[in-house]
């Protein structure tokens, strides 16, 4: 009887949100468990990096997809997440589909989502408040930095781009889980 009661509460926290909290939990935990696989197999070979990848950014931008047609934000919001979220899929299922993509290729599509999607985060903490600015702010430029990183070093080697899709993929997963929570925590 009292799980019901609560339902109202949740369903009004969602709504309240810039954008489910949840949809950057998911992000974020696949982004941390892709760049850990990617660490703990240097020696992969680039099929299974093209595949993982294609993976990650596939359900990745099914969450951004899903998110942008769920009751809460404003339409600015949604339509955001909406775009960065059909990149993000067309990007994986290119991944999936052509398992020999080129490294260049990679880390174009990793530079494209990662700022991307700190564009958004960015400019949707600039209109919040508090703590939850801060954290918007901070994961957005990370996000940022991450790809930049990728579009003004395209002759990296296979050896660095692995370990720089490791690392940001951990850094940038570990800051969106941090975010999700702050969002989940914050008042409506």
């Amino acid at each position: 009887m009292s799980e019901t009661r609560e339902w109202p509460g949740v369903v009004a926290e969602v709504r309240a949100q810039p954008f489910p909290w949840w949809t950057v939990l998911i992000t974020g935990l696949l982004g941390v468990a892709f760049g850990i696989a990617v660490l703990v197999w240097p020696d992969i070979t680039i099929r299974i990096m093209a595949a993982l990848a294609g993976v990650w950014l596939f359900v990745a931008g099914a969450a951004r997809i899903i998110g942008a047609f769920l009751p809460s934000g404003s339409i600015v919001r949604n339509v955001l997440s909406g775009v960065i979220g059909i990149l993000v899929l067309i990007a994986g299922v290119i991944c999936l589909r052509n398992v020999v993509t080129r490294v260049a290729l990679l880390a174009l599509l990793f530079a494209i989502t990662w700022i991307l999607t700190g564009l958004t985060a960015v400019l949707v903490g600039v209109q919040r408040q508090g703590g939850e600015r801060t954290a918007l702010i901070v994961v957005g430029s990370l996000s940022l930095i991450a790809g930049l990183i990728f579009v003004f070093a395209p002759g990296l080697s296979l050896a660095t781009l692995v370990l720089l899709t490791g690392i940001s993929s951990i850094v940038v997963g570990a800051g969106e889980v941090a975010l999700a929570f702050v969002v989940r925590r914050a008042p409506a």
